[in-house]
């Protein structure tokens, strides 16, 4: 067994007090973006979330909700819920209400929840998977032409805390209830087409045994039949 001095202990001491304290100056070093460089790293990180998108921006735009389209296309098919808290179309000048409206239905039909804040909100964010922070002064989602900048964090105690700062929480369990109700609705709504679909196809086709059967009928009796099936045609037709 080999046995180390007192002073070679201090020494492999000191040397793990260093690798330990550079680990930690790197783990916080500021990663800082522009309005041109943050989007594509952005996206990246949005790209490769596993369960969970959070974007907190005060103003929506046209613009940003067509550049984001590929990109949120891709988070639907995986199936990752992506949250969206902005400030209510009351909260905005009149002029932009409808350019928002359009923006925000683009992101809903791309399976994001859109969640209003009251008040005039200003805070800049998004949380990707709880553990990835971009905060700044740039509006994610409306964008331009501004000079910004954003820093990226890779921390789950920050992300934790800002989280509880903008009490994200409550209002993410609200929008996970409102997420799994509307898919709820979505699959009754798609049963209910199926049914009526298969409603149609079975009296609209034509079946050469049910002739058969109403040769053999009284003519008043088939007439009845065939105004009752005619009747019923009509109202599958109408209602799907």
């Amino acid at each position: 067994m080999t046995i180390l001095s007192p002073s070679y202990k201090r020494h492999l001491e000191n040397m793990q007090n260093e690798f330990d304290a550079e680990k930690y100056r790197k783990s916080r070093m500021l990663d800082l973006y522009n309005e041109k460089t943050f989007y594509q790293a952005f996206s990246r990180d949005l790209l490769a979330a596993e369960k969970e998108v959070v974007i907190y921006s005060p103003f929506i735009s046209k613009y940003r909700s067509e550049y984001f389209r590929r990109v949120f296309e891709q988070l639907k098919h995986r199936n990752i819920a992506v949250f969206i808290f902005t400030r209510s179309i009351e909260d905005h000048e009149l002029l932009m209400r409808s350019e928002i409206k359009a923006a925000l239905r683009d992101y809903e039909e791309l399976g994001a929840c859109i969640i209003p804040l009251p008040g005039l909100i200003h805070a800049k964010t998004a949380i990707i998977d709880r553990k990835i922070l971009w905060d700044g002064s740039l509006n994610i989602l409306s964008q331009r032409q501004s000079r910004e900048m954003m820093r990226r964090t890779e921390d789950e105690d920050m992300t934790k805390q800002v989280m509880e700062h903008l009490e994200l929480n409550k209002k993410l369990a609200e929008g996970y209830k409102y997420q799994y109700e509307r898919l709820y609705r979505n699959l009754a709504e798609k049963h209910k087409f199926s049914f009526r679909l298969k409603l149609k196809f079975i009296l609209l086709r034509p079946n050469l045994k049910a002739l058969k059967f109403f040769r053999r009928l009284p003519s008043v009796i088939s007439g009845l039949i065939v105004l009752l099936l005619k009747c019923i045609r009509a109202i599958i037709t109408i209602v799907s």
